[in-house]
């Protein structure tokens, strides 16, 4: 395999802790339109500090695996269609995992994180990749473990209601000065619920998320059922049908290759 300083493509995350400092059961009503008015500490805290405990790297040692599909519709290359399997294992410093699609292309991955900084990533790509590929499908890298969400706070917009959820929307730029992001924050939880990225100057996004189905693992684990991402010409979805996360104490992980 041939090293590559990327970062993780998008669908790994969907299997992560999201690192908020509450956690919620599932509620199959959210997605149905009931409105959800809980209120936690983390809503009232200034913007900085909310973003604080957002970023806040996993808190313990868990492992997780998935299964999946990808589906990708564009105007440049029409549908595409894959399966995805994905084992990884996660410390409060790292995060290695090994995601295979079609059963021929393997993917290794290994992220460091701590402190306020951008998370550090290696992905080592397949010798020979059979299409489709990691990166036809419409996902950008940065997707998956939400590393935008590290960039630099610019402001927060007033909030808004997503899947009938309150949220704190962020507006974060760049570090290299290549545009910005909006976040839609739960405002309850921390976890992110919808993105849009802006290119430099402009008004509109060229580019959009939204996550949908957060369900609670044990001792405060999240993943996420589905992500959706949208852009210019194309579309793609992706949807685990089986997921599973523990703590190292409960079950033996998995051998994953960082």
């Amino acid at each position: 395999m041939a090293g590559n300083p990327l970062r993780l493509p998008a669908f790994l995350f969907l299997v992560c802790v999201l690192g908020a400092a509450a956690a919620e059961e599932a509620d199959p009503d959210a997605e149905a339109g009931v409105p959800i008015e809980e209120e936690t500490e983390l809503a009232s805290l200034p913007p900085e500090a909310f973003l604080a405990e957002v970023r806040r790297p996993f808190r313990q040692d868990a492992w997780g695996e998935a299964t999946g599909s990808i589906q990708s519709i564009s105007d440049k290359d029409g549908e595409l269609r894959a399966a995805v399997r994905i084992r990884l294992t996660f410390s409060p410093e790292s995060l290695h995992a090994q995601l295979v699609l079609n059963d021929t292309n393997v993917y290794a991955f290994e992220q460091t994180h701590g402190g306020a900084a951008a998370p550090a990533t290696t992905l080592d790509l397949p010798e020979t990749e059979t299409p489709p590929r990691l990166f036809s499908l419409g996902i950008e890298p940065e997707d998956l473990t939400f590393a935008f969400i590290y960039w630099e706070f610019r402001r927060e917009h007033p909030g808004e209601q997503v899947l009938r959820r309150e949220c704190r929307v962020m507006e974060l730029a760049h570090p290299d000065g290549k545009g910005t992001v909006k976040v839609w924050f739960s405002a309850a939880h921390g976890f992110p619920m919808k993105a849009e990225w802006y290119r430099a100057g402009a008004e509109t996004p060229w580019r959009s998320m939204a996550l949908k189905g957060a369900k609670k693992h044990a001792k405060d684990l999240w993943f996420v059922k589905e992500m959706r991402l949208e852009g210019a010409g194309w579309k793609t979805k992706v949807r685990f049908d089986h997921a599973e996360i523990n703590p190292v104490e409960d079950r033996a992980a998995p051998l994953v290759e960082p």
